[in-house]
């Protein structure tokens, strides 16, 4: 019995290399795909696939966000990230919101197989100096100032992101379904980690990180 794959990225393209990939393998099938995270949860449930495979960065929610959604609604279901954002930067992150695996968009089509099937079989897929650091119990390391995937809660950089993008108070919090007071308050904890003394410091050091 083929194993059923679900795909999640907001640029097409990149599901339809991976769909194309995927379907001369006799063990794998992908049973759907979507460009954003509300659509995923709606089909999720009728198409019970055995692993999500997604991006962490999504049109309309976070990934770290939504592996932890998953989770908690869909604990059965293994998810590997693939992702074209730095693994020391969100490889513990996914991995503590509950992901088996992350995976640098780039790679062969030969080590996305193997992610795949490693996965699928229980085991975990991160590169050999996380997977060591997190053997040592080094969990998240604690950076220097200024360095926000190190400092931030996966709440917080979410926000972070969002301000770099452009977004105000207001549409953060409908995104996120929290208030905009509760925003401002994430925001005003970011500055003072950051060690930025305004909102315009905020801004300027959000957009660096989203460029980077």
């Amino acid at each position: 019995m083929k194993q059923k794959l679900y795909l999640i990225d907001d640029h097409p393209v990149i599901i339809e290399g991976l769909k194309k990939m995927l379907e001369g393998q006799s063990d794998l099938q992908v049973v759907g795909t979507s460009e954003d995270a509300n659509t995923a949860m709606e089909q999720i449930p009728d198409l019970k696939p055995n692993l999500i495979m997604l991006d962490i960065t999504l049109k309309d929610r976070s990934g770290v966000d939504l592996i932890k959604k998953f989770k908690q609604t869909y604990p059965d279901i293994l998810i590997l990230v693939y992702s074209m954002h730095d693994e020391n930067v969100y490889a513990e992150r996914s991995l503590r919101a509950g992901a088996m695996g992350y995976l640098m968009k780039g790679e062969t089509n030969a080590r996305v197989l193997l992610a795949i099937r490693q996965v699928l079989g229980g085991g975990f897929f991160f590169s050999a100096s996380l997977l060591g650091n997190i053997v040592a119990g080094g969990g998240p390391r604690s950076g220097a100032r200024g360095e926000p995937g190190r400092m931030l809660s996966d709440r917080q950089l979410e926000i972070f992101e969002m301000v770099g993008r452009g977004f105000d108070s207001h549409t953060i919090a409908t995104k996120l379904e929290l208030s905009a007071k509760t925003v401002d308050a994430h925001k005003a904890n970011i500055r003072q980690k950051l060690g930025l003394d305004s909102a315009r410091e905020l801004l300027m050091e959000a957009v660096r990180w989203v460029e980077k």
